[in-house]
Formats: structure tokens, sequence, C-alpha cells
């Protein structure tokens, strides 16, 4: 074991400076947000990834307090750029951009893809992940600031809500009054009791 810790050339402040290290990490991370990477906005990500890239400069030989300070600098930095896309449109459209309409009444605009360096089969695969079948089924697409793209469906193809169904069954009601025509769902039923308890019952009365 010895030997190979002068192999290594091992320092005893290498474990508690690593114990530090990923909790400070997690603390920073946690400050930032909750978001997974798939959901970061650009300057997230950036910071996210120089966060990765300071926090090992420790082990490395770089002193552990600079590290940190430039950690809680970069975090600093992030919220502020937050906050400035939270207040001004210019700020996010700099920092962060807005979603792009890339489909549009069923038509797929290329020219755009081609300036966002998307290609149509990654859009094609997002569609078929979202469940869509045809870019006619498509009322509007973008893409988001994350990247992912959201679809907004043809009023046809939409999926029936609560509310709708609601509304259904008012006007199912209306017709059958009016046609004095009692709906399935008006009829009472019977309780069918558990044919598991009706066994059991007769069991009992044919023991007794």
């Amino acid at each position: 074991m010895n030997g190979f810790m002068r192999v290594i050339d091992f320092h005893p402040n290498w474990l508690w400076q690593a114990v530090v290290i990923l909790l400070f990490g997690v603390l920073l991370i946690r400050v930032s947000g909750r978001k997974s990477i798939s959901q970061m906005t650009i300057p997230q990500t950036v910071i996210m990834i120089s966060i990765g890239t300071m926090l090992v400069q420790p082990v490395s030989g770089k002193s552990i307090t600079l590290s940190f300070a430039i950690g809680v600098i970069f975090v600093a930095t992030l919220f502020v750029i937050d906050q400035l896309q939270l207040k001004w449109d210019w700020a996010e459209s700099l920092f962060s951009g807005h979603a792009k309409i890339i489909i549009k009444n069923g038509k797929l605009r290329t020219r755009r893809l081609r300036k966002m360096k998307m290609t149509v089969d990654h859009i094609e695969m997002q569609l078929r992940q979202n469940g869509v079948e045809r870019l006619e089924d498509i009322e509007m697409a973008t893409v988001e600031q994350s990247g992912q793209i959201a679809c907004l469906l043809v009023q046809k193809k939409r999926p029936a809500t609560k509310e709708d169904i609601a509304a259904l069954q008012q006007d199912l009601a209306v017709i059958a009054k009016a046609l004095r025509v009692q709906l399935p769902s008006q009829q009472k039923k019977k309780p069918q009791e558990a044919k598991l308890f009706t066994e059991i019952e007769n069991h009992r009365k044919r023991s007794r």
C-alpha cells in the first residue's frame, strides 16, 4: 500500500479536498437551479461546464479557496443574467434566444432549419417521439430555447379534454331528452355481487 502511494505521489490533503470540492460543487449546482442538461439555456450550460472545470483545479495544485471564489462568481453571474432576461426581452434574445417556428400549417421551413444547423431527420425523430405521424397534422411547431420541439396539432388531431367530453355529454343529454330516450349512463344498474363472495355465501349455506 505504501509503495502504491509513493508511485502515485499520494498527498494526505487530497482526501478532504475531494470531499469538500464535491460538496461545494453540489451546493453551487443546487443554488443555480434544478434544471436538467436538456433544459438548460446557453449561459447556464457554459457556466455549469466552467464550474466543473474549475472544481478540479485544486486537485492539480491550484488554490482551493481561489477556485471556490471563482465558482461563487460564476453562479452570481448566472443569477444576474437570469434576472436580466426576466426584465428585458433584449437580454433574453441576447443570452438565450427565442423559440423559432420551424413548421407552419404542415409545411416545414427548411431555410430556417439550415440557419439553425438542424437536419430534417433530426426534426422527424423528435416529432415521432412526440407521437406525431405526419407533418400535415401539425398546425405549428417550434424549437424552444432548450432545443426541444413543441408541437401544436391541428384541431381535429388534438386529444379531447375533460371539458370537451363534458360538453359532448351535455349535448347528448339534450338530444336524448328531446327524443325521450334514456342514455345508458342514466340507466340505473343493479349492483352486481362479486363472484368470489357469492361462492363463499353458497358454501356456507351448503355446510349448514
